[in-house]
């Protein structure tokens, strides 16, 4: 079985300061989501879309789940965390 992946958006984006980094509040819900995934999977969350600043775009997470371990509960997990609006497991790409 191959790895999967789980795709996040939180509920609240971390908004960026004009220093260009998340305000202190906001990266709360980053790190409560970031903690539950380490402390009940082992796995951590990293930016989708890496350097962007568009607020559309911060929000949004992706979860690299090991082969073996069961992707749909990492995202049934997600969606049960006040500061998730959404998680999904992303289908497999389609073969060329």
């Amino acid at each position: 079985m191959a790895e999967a992946e789980v795709i996040v958006q939180l509920r609240t984006p971390p908004r960026l300061a004009t220093t260009g980094t998340a305000d202190v509040c906001d990266a709360c819900d980053v790190r409560d989501v970031r903690s539950l995934l380490e402390r009940r999977f082992g796995v951590t969350p990293e930016p989708l879309h890496p350097g962007a600043d568009d607020p559309a775009l911060i929000g949004w997470q992706r979860v690299a789940v090991p082969a073996g371990m069961d992707a749909e509960a990492v995202a049934t997990a997600l969606r049960g965390h006040p500061a998730v609006e959404a998680a999904y497991v992303k289908p497999p790409a389609d073969l060329p």
